[in-house]
């Protein structure tokens, strides 16, 4: 079977995400329209490539108040960074599953990261972990107000 492009269903693909707050709360919160590329054989990785986005504007912690500030320049600064953004650099194959390495954007910053995922039946499944700190998000905050680790879970339902 060759690689295959795939079509994001945004309707059925969320990335969320969890950080501490204040060492003991957990905040949890997603990101809506999921959209890219993504082009897939899972029996030749190498062969695979992820191009995919996600608007940061959607975020949702259910807290509007909480989003509206998550929204501004001191987290997401949507006006100036609407989009977060992976492109893969290479896929393969990674015990039961498989891993995609390439550049993740956020808020203008380029950095390296692994994603492991699996993949079945039209579903793209991964988690990973990320340093705030890496991309300036939450800045002003130190890490013991807003933690520095956070959590994403990507679940991708593609069409077709």
């Amino acid at each position: 079977m060759a690689a295959v492009q795939r079509t994001i269903d945004s309707e059925k693909s969320t990335v969320s995400f969890s950080i501490k707050k204040l060492l003991l709360l957990t905040i949890k919160g997603q990101f809506s329209s999921l959209s890219g590329t993504i082009v897939f054989d899972e029996n030749h990785p190498e062969n695979s490539s992820f191009d995919v986005r996600v608007g940061s504007a959607t975020v949702n912690t259910q807290n509007e108040k909480r989003d509206e500030h998550l929204r501004k320049a001191d987290f997401f600064d949507v006006q100036n960074h609407p989009t977060i953004a992976f492109r893969s650099s290479s896929v393969s194959q990674e015990g039961g599953g498989y891993l995609a390495q390439g550049q993740l954007q956020l808020l203008g910053q380029s950095q390296a990261l692994s994603i492991p995922f699996t993949y079945q039946d039209g579903r793209f499944e991964g988690t990973f972990e990320l340093r705030r700190s890496d991309y300036g998000l939450g800045r002003k905050f130190p890490t013991l107000v807003v933690g520095d680790a956070v959590r994403v879970n990507i679940h991708c339902t593609t069409l077709g």
